[in-house]
């Protein structure tokens, strides 16, 4: 879909189902204020646990930029995890993602979810969703070093995250709270006015009963795996209209499932 093709009653329909969507809410609602306050990301040394998902910036986005991305990926998560919250209902979970997504204001320009099948007998999660997003960041129209520059921060913000217990304990309990069943880490840049997202995700179904999904390494007869492959362009003239129907739907999910960090 072109922005040009865009029109007032696409954005109205986008609000509406903006509207329609459940989230499990947490009771007390900050003001729109506070939430925004909180979660301002200062580039370029920051990364940020999002729900489930691992994000980084690269230094030249603005903040409005950071916290658009930051609450579509929370919320579509947040919908997403509602509606399909068990383990075999991997592929619902990624296209129901996107729906959100694209209604927040994140156009999609490349989706992908398929089994995967991988050599050797171990796995590490962590280091499988950043193989997955490099093959994306690869096939990108954006020059060499814009694309070399998202997965260092990438690669950076997950390698930080390690270290930073408050927010690896925070990863950890957002993907227990509606049962483990995937994780994602997505780079964010802005080339010539235009914000893409990227993300690489891993879906599984486990046999085992670990609560540490990163930094293990996982048995491969005992995890059947998934991969999700996205690419979004921010559509500003959605996203602006949509940005407070956001806001108030998270209410305190932004602050209590969002951690900044180091890199």
């Amino acid at each position: 879909m072109s922005v040009n093709m865009i029109d007032s009653a696409t954005v109205a329909a986008y609000m509406k189902r903006l509207e329609s969507y459940e989230i499990d809410e947490v009771p007390v609602v900050r003001s729109r204020t506070f939430v925004s306050n909180e979660i301002v990301i200062e580039e370029p040394s920051k990364g940020a646990v999002v729900g489930e998902g691992i994000l980084s910036f690269t230094g030249n986005l603005s903040a409005q930029n950071q916290e658009d991305a930051l609450h579509a990926f929370l919320f579509a998560s947040l919908v997403a995890n509602k509606q399909y919250p068990h383990e075999y209902q991997g592929k619902e979970w990624y296209y129901t993602f996107v729906e959100v997504m694209t209604s927040a204001g994140w156009l999609t320009t490349q989706k992908y979810y398929n089994d995967l099948n991988i050599g050797g007998n171990t796995v590490r999660m962590d280091q499988l969703v950043l193989e997955i997003l490099g093959s994306v960041v690869a096939g990108l129209a954006i020059p060499g070093s814009t694309s070399a520059l998202m997965l260092k921060v990438a690669g950076d913000a997950i390698i930080a995250l390690k270290k930073k217990q408050t927010a690896l304990t925070l990863f950890e309990r957002n993907m227990l709270e509606h049962g483990v069943g995937g994780m994602a880490a997505g780079t964010c840049t802005e080339v010539d006015g235009e914000v893409t997202m990227v993300l690489g995700t891993v879906r599984f179904i486990r046999k085992n009963t670990s609560t540490q999904v990163l930094f293990l390494d996982w048995d491969s007869r005992e995890v059947k795996l998934y991969k999700g492959e996205s690419v979004f362009r921010k559509i500003p003239y959605i996203a602006d209209q949509v940005r407070d129907i956001i806001r108030t739907k998270l209410g305190l999910n932004a602050v209590n499932k969002i951690e900044s960090y180091e890199i």
